[in-house]
């Protein structure tokens, strides 16, 4: 363009993570945009704070296409280090808190950050790898629990007292640009590191208006974690729209419902597990949750006995069933209020900028009706896997983003997930949905939470078998389930064997980690 420097170019018509709280700042400057334990933040302090935390770390060495790991519970000294980041350029890797010693290290190697900054209750967590951590110059840490830190190592606080300047950085970022690297879990192999652009998120705040529903009177309660793509997602839409965010530190039943009673929360968006637990809590019946409008459940399906539940609870409030992946940032499908409860056991239809097909074990797509790989494409879909161009081109093959989940849709047009590639139960030369063998436990009225896993087994090959917390105050047997199960399915279908638990394990977002549970029940058992 005639006289315009590059910069000014790009700073004219791109769409990039750290300008979202600028322009948001200049519409409600004074309205509240975070609250967080004790402190209130306003839009114009947001900004400012993620601006003086950009120039703290450019005084620190940290430039454009830099990555800079953090490992911490949900707080605002990471969303201003976060959108700072973003603000110049840098790569910010969000790790998951509750990973330790090699786990670490295998992340941090990998990615090759010059600055790693960790919650002080989290450094025993990360010691053990700290000497290995060759290419790291700055260990820093993020005061939030009084908790020992080592000596040396940076206090993320006083780098940002040490930087008094909120003026914009005005850095040429454009939105191919890799704005985060989020490790995903390692199932069969090392974690992968999903590479998502500024475009992946700008995109993905279409979506949450349209399919989501967000708007700027919205009061969301944000329990997921800030490492998690969901979370960032959530994060970025309620600045991007004007809403009043409510952070929490780490997913807690009561202070949910605390939070959402005094605070007047009014969109909640929880796995199944949190929809379940939260009844049961004491004194559930004397909070006030009638500011609640929207609540979203994603990670599995809402069990219809569940949504009978809360629809006495809170009758008015719209109900969503979401999925996406991190590699889709996290766009996917979501089944709208009107479709609830006519079709629960569904997931819904694309997001908007969306395309969603079913394909078979060749890529060729399959009419409806037949079961086959969800794979999906659209400008939410990641850049690719971090200096790992083998498992990229494999995921994106044919120019689809190909999930690794299985999934029919039906003649409306509505997407039914059948279950993970993993987690299909091979058994007796027969395959077995974990998630069709869940959605009927479910059903048992003292079932609370079910978990349907394959084990090692001799003859079958893998015995299905299901983990079961029942509803506080109540008894179920095993045979109880097993019986229960034989009237509701075929033969092979039912659970060889049932195991009555008090907890299943859960990830910090409460949703159920079939690989720790597996990992756990072949420990309990042997082949049988």
């Amino acid at each position: 363009m005639a006289n315009l420097s590059s910069l000014e170019q790009n700073l004219l018509r791109r769409a990039v993570i750290g300008d979202i709280p600028r322009r948001t700042a200049s519409r409600f400057p004074t309205k509240t945009a975070i609250i967080f334990q004790d402190k209130r933040i306003t839009f114009k302090e947001l900004n400012e704070n993620a601006c003086r935390m950009a120039h703290a770390f450019e005084k620190l060495g940290c430039a454009k296409g830099d990555r800079v790991c953090f490992m911490t519970h949900n707080c605002l000294q990471y969303i201003y280090a976060w959108l700072g980041l973003s603000k110049i350029g840098a790569i910010v890797v969000p790790m998951n808190f509750m990973l330790k010693g090699a786990e670490v290290e295998y992340i941090v190697n990998h990615c090759e950050p010059e600055t790693f900054f960790v919650e002080d209750s989290l450094i025993p967590q990360v010691k053990d790898a700290v000497p290995n951590l060759k290419k790291v110059e700055n260990f820093g840490y993020i005061p939030l629990t009084g908790a020992e830190t080592p000596e040396g190592w940076l206090n993320i606080d006083e780098l940002f007292a040490s930087s008094t300047d909120s003026s914009e950085p005005l850095v040429e970022i454009d939105d191919e640009d890799v704005a985060t690297i989020l490790y995903t879990s390692g199932t069969e192999a090392q974690p992968k590191g999903v590479m998502t652009t500024h475009r992946n998120y700008s995109i993905t705040l279409i979506s949450g208006l349209a399919d989501l529903n967000f708007r700027k009177d919205d009061v969301p309660l944000l329990s997921i974690p800030l490492y998690h793509v969901a979370g960032k997602y959530l994060l970025l839409e309620s600045i991007n729209v004007g809403a009043t965010l409510i952070l929490e530190y780490a997913p807690n039943p009561v202070e949910i419902l605390d939070l959402t009673s005094r605070e007047k929360a009014t969109y909640w968006i929880y796995p199944p597990t949190l929809y379940q637990i939260l009844p049961s809590m004491p004194d559930f019946a004397n909070y006030d949750l009638s500011s609640l409008k929207k609540c979203v459940s994603f990670g599995a399906l809402m069990p219809p006995a569940l949504l009978k539940q809360w629809k006495e609870i809170l009758p008015e409030v719209e109900w969503r069933n979401y999925y996406g992946q991190t590699e889709s940032s996290p766009l996917g499908s979501t089944l709208q209020p009107e479709d609830f409860e006519r079709k629960i056991n569904t997931i819904g239809r694309p997001h908007t900028g969306v395309e969603l097909k079913i394909f078979d074990d060749f890529d060729n797509e399959v009419p409806p009706g037949t079961p086959g790989e969800i794979v999906m494409r659209g400008p939410s879909v990641m850049k690719g896997y971090y200096k790992d161009e083998e498992r990229t081109a494999q995921t994106l093959r044919g120019g689809w983003l190909h999930t690794g989940d299985i999934g029919m849709f039906d003649e409306e047009g509505f997407l039914h997930f059948i279950d993970r590639k993993k987690d299909i139960i091979k058994t007796g030369g027969e395959n077995v949905s974990s998630q069709e063998v869940e959605s009927i436990i479910f059903k048992h009225e003292k079932v609370m939470q079910a978990a349907v896993v394959g084990l090692p087994h001799k003859y079958w090959g893998e015995m299905v078998t299901a983990v079961i917390v029942p509803y506080p105050g109540t008894e179920v047997t095993e045979q109880e389930i097993i019986d229960y199960c034989k009237e509701q399915m075929a033969g092979y279908k039912v659970p060889k064997k049932v195991i009555i638990t008090e907890q299943l394990p859960v990830n910090p977002s409460g949703k159920i980690l079939k690989r720790e549970l597996r990992r756990e029940l072949a420990l309990r058992f042997k082949e049988e």
